[in-house]
């Protein structure tokens, strides 16, 4: 695969984030996993569940620090 090809992932930062095609799939699948929900029937509210912070802490992912 080469970095045309229509398979390739398209990533960006905006803000300080990951966006475009990559971390909207990211995010899908952290998800699907459990480790994130939806705030009660807020359309772009999410929370990050005990089960996010048990395994992004496994990742060494510190989510208490600052950038």
């Amino acid at each position: 695969m080469n970095e045309h090809s229509p398979e390739m992932l398209k990533a960006k930062s905006c803000y300080g984030h990951l966006g475009g095609t990559l971390g909207n799939r990211l995010f899908s699948r952290l998800l699907e996993l459990g480790w994130f929900e939806r705030d009660a029937g807020k359309a772009t509210v999410f929370s990050l569940t005990e089960l996010g912070k048990r395994e992004l802490r496994r990742l060494n992912v510190d989510i208490y620090k600052r950038r």
